[in-house]
This record gives structure tokens, C-alpha cells and sequence, in this order.
């Protein structure tokens, strides 16, 4: 196959709409091992992971007279989840889903509409109050999870009123404040149709004008829930989001502009259900390829405007369900909050397309629309080209490899460093340890493991498989032979060298974690150094404050954030930036860990 890049022509800007996550229930927020992944989550750089849609989220609040012009409200519990969010980084994509008190069970009762409108506008001003009012708008509020899948139990008016009371409640507070919905689960339900109208020549409950939407939100999905290993249908999820775009156009036109998004655009339904491609390479390579599948057909040739690209994937489990994390412990070990836990090749994904750039370029040789391999070439400014390639099949039992003759041409520089991250069977990959290794159940999991254990999270970085080194420039152009197995991900970086080195790092700070091989567990995250050409990462660590620091990470790390393990894990620990030319930053401020 041959692919060629023009590095001088951008086609248009390249959103990140990707950057989202969601889990259920809310009440993990309080878990340690929640903690822990959302260190993980917000370590992805540039906001790789910026987004938690969770569900129930106002099953944490507690109180009584909503009925009332000011009801008492207990936001203790809502506090610390969100508390948890903000200090990694992230931001709720908020549900406005739960029934605190358990007052509200028919909105078509005036006197619960008021009460659930004053309710949305106490809780809006509260997370303003704490979080700040340029912080809340940035965030998104949604209308239940799924009211057309059991989750609303209530009439469709009666939705409507609800909507409407969420709408007014928010704008009470704030009227910047990003509102939408439904997030519905099947495909064109009744539910949708019927909230479509309602926005489109229905008349807002309250006020009487027209119901405002700033977003419209479904969920199209791969694979129905199965035991079975069902072939994905990705192809399938995007022309069914086409369909509501179509529909939008013939039959709402008023409506046609507003932004989509499917914030839960999973390859199979049923987080929890077993099915071993979740911890395989086959699952970074699937979303890579609806990323790339969104862009061309969705925002190319239909224009529409794609607000956000989910996989509800922030759940706790093991290699076989719908995580970012492997988790390690049964039920018993997470009562006492042990635990362990391995990134899987489906967060990795999150780094390689965090790491994209902000204008896509032309490509001249690009396969068909939904085609098993793809690729998605991009340009920051005259100092970067970042290259993102995949081989992705909607078929788990595949395998196979393509060679690519690679040209880019027009670069913006003579000179650069070339990286070349790959994710694979071979790389990136720690479940293969784990199944060559001893196969460990939680409630085996012992001392003897910890060896097992250092090895996959040595697996478990961003794999570098080629430089960095001096890109073979002439020209302006460069040309690169790839084999890419199936499935596969990789991602090319070509980076001008900057004037400076890197700058220093700020905003180091540690939480402790006990695993379950009696080893100590210290998170230790800092704030995004900023640089494009970054090579890793150093995480430095002495006992001794005349004694000179030794780096303690052995893989490159190009995250924000390092789960450093040990039988003592104590000492004075900084992080400093290295270039992709040796180039150091000056050390971050010291953590003293007694």
C-alpha cells in the first residue's frame, strides 16, 4: 500500500472530540481504587482523558424539602466525588440523573417540576460557588442516562417537564451553562422522537418559549450484550448516527445545526461481560479506526457539527471487560483497599491520539471509508507532524500485516527528531504477560506475584519502536517502510528541534495505595510540562538529600502521572522533563515521602 502525506496542504482544524470516559455508579468516586484510575485518566497528556460522564451522580447528594423555595441539602458526599475529578484534571459530563430524598416521581406535578427546577439551580450555584464559574461552564449537564432503557420510569410528558425544569434550573444559575440530551440506547426510540419534537415547535413548560438544546445525545453501539463473541458493527454505528442527522435535516431543520455527539459509542454492550479483546490490542485499534470513521463521514461529507466521541469505558475490572485498567482483587482484598492495577492497550490509545495535532492534513492513497486500515495525518503549527495509523478489523478471529510505503512530503523543516510508537501483540501489550505468566485470580494474588507484576507495568507504557532519531530529510520530503500487523496501532512523530530545552515541572504531589503483594504503592502526578517534543518523563528519587537522585521509572513515560511500587518506598522523589535530544528541564519541586 502506498500512502502519501502533504504536510503543506491542512484540510481543516482537528477537534479532540475524542476525550471523554464514563463509569457507573457515582458512588466508585469514593473508592480508593477509583482514585487511583482516575490519576491514571487525568495523567493522559494535553487533556488526552478530559471528561467522566457518570451515572447517579445525584444519588450522592442528601437532604430534605425539595419542595420548598430552600431546600436543605447535604452536598458532603457529591462534594468529595467531584472534589476527587477536579484534583486529576478531569471534568464531569453531568448527569442530571437520581432522585435525592427520594421526592421526585412524577414531573407532570407542578409542584415537583418547581421543586426539581429550584433543585438543579441550587446545585449549579454550589458548583460554581466551589469550582468556579469559567470551570462549571466548561462542563456539560445532560438529561437522564438512557430514559428510553428503564432508567426513566416516568411518562414521556413528563420528561419533557423535566427537561425543561434541568434547562431553566441551569440557566437560573448560569445562562452559559451547556444543556442537552437524551443519551438515548435504541436506535431512533420513541423517546428520542418524541424529545425531538418537544425542542422543535414544543414550548418550554415554564416559560412557554421554546425549549433550548444545546447538544443532542444518543448511544449507537457495536454488538448487542452477549456472552458470545460477536463481531463489532462500527460501520453500522456511524450510519445509524447518519440516520439521526438525516432525520434532523428532513424532519427538523430547525434542529439540524445543533451539535451531535454519542457519549457512549462502546464496540459491544455490557461492560462487565467477559470477552478477552478488551485487553488486546484489538480494542485500541477499533477506536482509533471510529475516530478516524467520525471524521471522514460525519464531519466531512455530512459537515455535521461532532461535539464528543465516547467509550463508556471508565468502569473497575479485569482484562476481559469494558476498562482502561486491568484491576486486580476480589471483593474481599477492595473491602480493605488492595489492590493492583495495569493499564490495558485501550488507555494507551487515549495518550497516542492526545498526542495528534491540531490541523489534519491531505492524504493522497487513503483507503475507502470503513476500511480495515486507516490513517489520520496531522500538523501543529511548523513544529510537528504526528501521523496516526491503524489496522483494525470488525472482525475479532483476524489476523494478518500490511507493508506501507509511507511518504510525507512538504515538511515544514529539514531537520527532526522521528518517534515511532506502535501498539500490537508484541508491544504495548501486558495481558500476553500475564497469560504466559502465571494466570493470577484475585483471591491468589500474594508476595510471590510482585516480579509478574513489575513486568507488566514495564509492558504497559506507550512502546517507542523506533528513535527518537534524525529524521532522513531531503526536500522537505521523507519516505518510511511500515509493516503494520492486524490489529495494530502506530503513531509517527516528526518534531523540529525547539530553541529551549524543556521547562521545569510543577505541581508534584503523591498519594500512598496498598497492593495486594504487600508492596507500598505511591501515585506520584505533576501538572503537563507542555512540550511537543517530549521524550519521556524522569522520575527521580534519593533517601539521601547529599546524595544525588536516581531515576526510579525504568520505562519512557510520556503521562503525567507514575504508580512507583516497592517494599520501601520512602525518600525524596522529583520529576524532570527530557527532550526527544537528551535535552533535560530543570527538576520539579521535591515531595518528601516519610
Amino acid at each position: 500500500m502506498e500512502l502519501t502525506v502533504d504536510a503543506a496542504t491542512a484540510t481543516g482544524p482537528l477537534e479532540h472530540f475524542w476525550c471523554s470516559t464514563g463509569f457507573t455508579p457515582a458512588s466508585l468516586l469514593l473508592d480508593e481504587d477509583m482514585r487511583q484510575q482516575l490519576a491514571y485518566l487525568g495523567s493522559v497528556p494535553f487533556g488526552g482523558v478530559k471528561y467522566a460522564r457518570i451515572h447517579f451522580l445525584l444519588e450522592l447528594v442528601r437532604g430534605a424539602g425539595f419542595y420548598d423555595e430552600r431546600p436543605d441539602i447535604d452536598w458532603s458526599l457529591l462534594d468529595a466525588g467531584l472534589d476527587a475529578l477536579h484534583a486529576e484534571g478531569l471534568k464531569p459530563f453531568f448527569e442530571l440523573m437520581g432522585n435525592p430524598g427520594g421526592y421526585f416521581d412524577n414531573f407532570e406535578e407542578d409542584r415537583q417540576a418547581q421543586g426539581w427546577r429550584r433543585f438543579i439551580r441550587e446545585l449549579a450555584l454550589h458548583c460554581i460557588d466551589r469550582y468556579g464559574l469559567d470551570e462549571v461552564r466548561s462542563w456539560y449537564f445532560e438529561t437522564w442516562n438512557e430514559p428510553d432503557h428503564g432508567w426513566w420510569k416516568q411518562s414521556d410528558r413528563a420528561f419533557h417537564i423535566y427537561y425543561d425544569a434541568c434547562s431553566n434550573g441551569l440557566r437560573d444559575a448560569d445562562a452559559k451553562l451547556r444543556f442537552g440530551g437524551p443519551g438515548t440506547a435504541t436506535h431512533m426510540s420513541e423517546r428520542l422522537l418524541s424529545l425531538l419534537r418537544h425542542l422543535d415547535g414544543g414550548s418550554d413548560y415554564f416559560t412557554g418559549d421554546r425549549p433550548r438544546v444545546d447538544f443532542i445525545s444518543v448511544h449507537e453501539k457495536g454488538a448487542e450484550s452477549s456472552l458470545e463473541e460477536i463481531d463489532p458493527d462500527m460501520r453500522g454505528v456511524v450510519e445509524r448516527e447518519v440516520a439521526l442527522v438525516e432525520h434532523l435535516r428532513k424532519n427538523h431543520p430547525a434542529l439540524a445545526d445543533v451539535p451531535i455527539m454519542n457519549n457512549e459509542c462502546d464496540p459491544q454492550i455490557g461492560w462487565s461481560q467477559t470477552h478477552s479483546w478488551r485487553g488486546r490490542p484489538y480494542y485500541a485499534a477499533l477506536i482509533a479506526r471510529t475516530v478516524n470513521d467520525h471524521l471522514r463521514r460525519m464531519v466531512d461529507q455530512l459537515g455535521v457539527r461532532y461535539e464528543l466521541l465516547s467509550n463508556d469505558n471508565g468502569f473497575l475490572g479485569f482484562w476481559g471487560q469494558r476498562t482502561h485498567l486491568a484491576r486486580y482483587g476480589g471483593d474481599g482484598p477492595r473491602k480493605y483497599g488492595r489492590f493492583e492495577q495495569i493499564k490495558k492497550p485501550a488507555h494507551n490509545i487515549m495518550t497516542m491520539l492526545a498526542l495528534l495535532g491540531d490541523q489534519r492534513l491531505a492524504v493522497r492513497g487513503e483507503p475507502v471509508l470503513y476500511a480495515d486500515l486507516g490513517l489520520l495525518a496531522t500538523r501543529r503549527g511548523d513544529e510537528q507532524v504526528a501521523i496516526l495509523i491503524y489496522h483494525g478489523r470488525d472482525r475479532i478471529m483476524s489476523s494478518g500485516n500490511q507493508s506501507i510505503d509511507l511518504a510525507i512530503e512538504g515538511l515544514p523543516f529539514d531537520e527532526a527528531a522521528l518517534m515511532h510508537y506502535r501498539i500490537d501483540e508484541e508491544h504495548t501489550n501486558p495481558y500476553r504477560l500475564w497469560t504466559a505468566g502465571r494466570r493470577l485470580w484475585a483471591q491468589h494474588v500474594g508476595h510471590e506475584h510482585a516480579e509478574l507484576f513489575a513486568a507488566m507495568r514495564n509492558e504497559q507504557e506507550l512502546a517507542l519502536i523506533d528513535g527518537p532519531r534524525p529524521a532522513q530529510i531531503s526536500g522537505g520530503r521523507l519516505t518510511l517502510n511500515l509493516d503494520l500487523p492486524l490489529p495494530a496501532v502506530s503513531l509517527i512523530l516528526l518534531t523540529k528541534k525547539p530553541a529551549s530545552p524543556p521547562g521545569p515541572v510543577h505541581g508534584l504531589r503523591a498519594r500512598r495505595y496498598n497492593g495486594l503483594t504487600g508492596q507500598t504503592q505511591l501515585m506520584l502526578r505533576w501538572h503537563d510540562e507542555g512540550s511537543r517534543a517530549l521524550h519521556t518523563y524522569e522520575v527521580l528519587r534519593t533517601e539521601d538529600p547529599d546524595v544525588p537522585p536516581q531515576r526510579v521509572n525504568g520505562p519512557d513515560i510520556l503521562c503525567t502521572g507514575y504508580l512507583h511500587v516497592g517494599d520501601d518506598v520512602r525518600g525524596i522523589y522529583r520529576i524532570r522533563a527530557v527532550d526527544q535530544w537528551g535535552r533535560s528541564g530543570e527538576p520539579s519541586e521535591p515531595v518528601h515521602i516519610e
